[in-house]
């Protein structure tokens, strides 16, 4: 798998975030992606541009990357230049819809206090944004995780608290694990540091606060131009990166 950073319309992928459980929206939108979705036969929507963006990353397979990269294929043979994010902003907007008809249940939430190693809320933070670690570490723990047999102890080491809250799914998948792994006591939290831990390393790889700081700045660069000639946006830039 590999991460890839989407542009979405805010207020719909706020939507999307709350009206899908979280331990089962990822594996929905690629499903649906796979399985079911097709461009539709007026391309005019999907040019549409999105004005301050909301940048999602998502780890996705080859057999889903070449799935969008089909469609865009098909898209210029019709004479419409699209990419990757305007085909996932309409399989998501698509996939609303369906279940704005047919509502699913919501997921009990539950929430516990783990100890993780010092330090780890701060990397995090330097990785990905604080509203958006919750959704993204309960995604990839339902998943992304695969244990590895590697559960370091946390004594003598310095801790830090994390709270975290998620869909009940989430920790059950978490306790389904430390069952498999005969763990007695404190094997949810054993389960739990690893997979942050998983977590952790695969944000390092492709950082997606990052990719969307990347994605801000192109699109207030591209505003920029619409309103200044750009040798003046480059010394601009050039005397910001001296400050």
């Amino acid at each position: 798998m590999k991460q890839y950073s989407f542009s979405f319309n805010p207020d719909v992928l706020e939507d999307f975030k709350k009206t899908l459980p979280v331990n089962k929206s990822k594996k929905m939108l690629k499903n649906y992606l796979l399985k079911e979705y097709e461009l539709p036969e007026s391309l005019d929507e999907l040019l549409k541009v999105v004005s301050n963006p909301a940048i999602q990353p998502y780890w996705m397979t080859e057999e889903e990357i070449n799935k969008i990269d089909r469609l865009i294929k098909q898209a210029q043979i019709k004479g419409y230049t699209l990419n990757r994010s305007s085909i996932m902003r309409d399989v998501m907007k698509k996939l609303l819809i369906k279940y704005r008809d047919t509502p699913m249940q919501k997921s009990e939430q539950y929430r516990q206090r783990f100890k993780v190693p010092a330090g780890s809320k701060n990397r995090l933070s330097q990785l990905i944004k604080e509203g958006e670690l919750t959704y993204e570490l309960s995604s990839f723990i339902m998943d992304g995780y695969v244990p590895s047999n590697d559960f370091t102890s946390m004594r003598n080491q310095e801790q830090e608290d994390i709270n975290f809250k998620s869909d009940i799914e989430v920790f059950e998948k978490l306790d389904e694990i430390s069952s498999e792994y005969g763990f007695k006591k404190g094997g949810r939290a054993k389960i739990f540091r690893d997979a942050l831990v998983q977590f952790e390393a695969l944000l390092q790889s492709n950082p997606p606060k990052k990719a969307a700081l990347k994605q801000e700045l192109k699109y207030i660069l591209d505003e920029y131009k619409n309103v200044e000639d750009v040798p003046v946006i480059q010394e601009e830039i050039r005397k910001y990166l001296k400050e």
